[in-house]
């Protein structure tokens, strides 16, 4: 038990010891929580504080001497109190009209008042003390086991009020660290959105032109080169593609922050197997692609859910170990109004500690130090999947190729 003892006359400044009231820096909370409990106890007979002090010895609680009522006042203005201990039959100020003080008081309006009294046991001075603010009424001499039970009820219920407030206290920042993120996403996606307008408009147009003459090439004059040659042309559409696949992730990361997604069913495989005619950054040393149908309509943006197989595929056919042809095999699976849709690759695989951290917002990937990526494409896919209600997954083990996985509703 730790007690102290405020010490001032009636009607003068306070004098003798005086519990120490310096400025601390904040307690971590598991001190604030492991803290002694304090109790005022407020008699102006000392024999009376210390029979008090004796039947509350406990490491709990921290004990507060008052003899009079003014230097009872003067301790709730200084220090915060789960409870108050009161005689009623005191000096200058007895303790009904020193509760009625406490109970006008908003910062001590709810502190606990417990009275004690060896004169006050008439019925009239028992409604008296309750209407006065007191939590219960005990006449002395007081059992001693009584009050120390009905002490740690409400010791323990200020522990309660005080972790219920540290919680609180943790809960409002941690909603206003997450506003305060919230506002610098929305800054970064107005800014990423007029970056990426100002790169459509100055890029796009070029490199169609370029992807539309390569295809052309390709498709016509094929036979007219060497292998080098057209070993040259596959480069020059394939990365022409991707940029143009970079620019089209960018412009719908926009659209994905901002959630302007309007939702309706889409013909899965009818969308892949556009994708894997349209996107030339898909022909990746001929890489085998299949998909395994029918596969289920599901409840999404078509624009999005493009931009998601898009990345996916890509990715897929994009690790694979030197001089492997890469194979990616898509097919669904249709589980209790959900379906889920699997893209297993070929590839070399991802290592678990990269695994967690993949999906997330531009992180830089190193996937088994053989290649370097930007991470947006995967984090487009979870923001893009996120918005139309869904969820994404891998299963991936290092040397033995991935299989991606994106669920949504049907």
């Amino acid at each position: 038990m730790n007690s102290d003892t405020v010490s001032a006359p009636a009607n003068g400044p306070p004098s003798g010891p005086q519990p120490q009231h310096r400025p601390a820096a904040p307690a971590p909370v598991s001190a604030l929580l492991a803290s002694p409990i304090n109790i005022l106890i407020v008699d102006d007979e000392p024999k009376n504080l210390t029979v008090l002090e004796t039947v509350l010895d406990d490491p709990g609680y921290r004990l507060v001497r008052a003899e009079s009522a003014d230097q009872a006042l003067l301790a709730l203005v200084v220090e915060e109190f789960a409870l108050l201990i009161l005689d009623i039959r005191m000096p200058g100020m007895t303790g009904f009209e020193l509760a009625q003080m406490i109970k006008e008081r908003k910062k001590t309006a709810r502190v606990p008042i417990i009275f004690l009294t060896a004169y006050y046991n008439e019925d009239q001075h028992v409604l008296e003390g309750y209407d006065s603010g007191a939590v219960d009424y005990l006449h002395k001499p007081v059992n001693p086991a009584i009050l120390r039970s009905k002490v740690s009820v409400f010791a323990e219920l200020h522990r309660k009020s005080r972790e219920c407030g540290l919680a609180n206290r943790a809960l409002l920042a941690e909603v206003i660290e997450r506003r305060r993120a919230e506002a610098q996403l929305r800054e970064l996606v107005e800014e990423l959105e007029a970056f990426s307008y100002t790169i459509a408009h100055d890029l796009r147009a070029p490199l169609r032109a370029m992807l539309g003459f390569s295809s052309v090439l390709i498709a016509d004059h094929t036979a007219q080169l060497d292998d080098s040659a057209r070993e040259y042309l596959r480069r020059i559409a394939a990365s022409a593609g991707r940029m143009d696949l970079l620019i089209v992730d960018v412009l719908n990361y926009t659209k994905v922050a901002r959630g302007e997604l309007e939702l309706r069913s889409v013909d899965v495989e009818r969308l892949l197997h556009d994708v894997i005619a349209t996107y030339p950054a898909l022909d990746h040393a001929g890489a085998g692609i299949s998909v395994e149908g029918p596969l289920p309509r599901v409840l999404a943006n078509e624009a999005a859910l493009t931009q998601v197989f898009s990345n996916l595929l890509e990715n897929a056919v994009k690790f694979v170990a030197p001089g492997v042809r890469p194979r990616v095999r898509v097919w669904g699976a249709e589980a209790g109004g959900r379906v889920r849709l699997w893209f297993e690759d070929n590839g070399i695989g991802i290592p678990k500690d990269a695994q967690a951290r993949l999906f997330n917002m531009f992180v830089r990937m190193n996937r088994a130090e053989r290649y370097e990526g930007t991470g947006i494409g995967l984090a487009i896919v979870r923001k893009a999947v996120e918005r139309m209600g869904g969820t994404v997954g891998l299963e991936s083990e290092e040397g033995k190729g991935s299989r991606f996985w994106v669920e949504l509703e049907k």
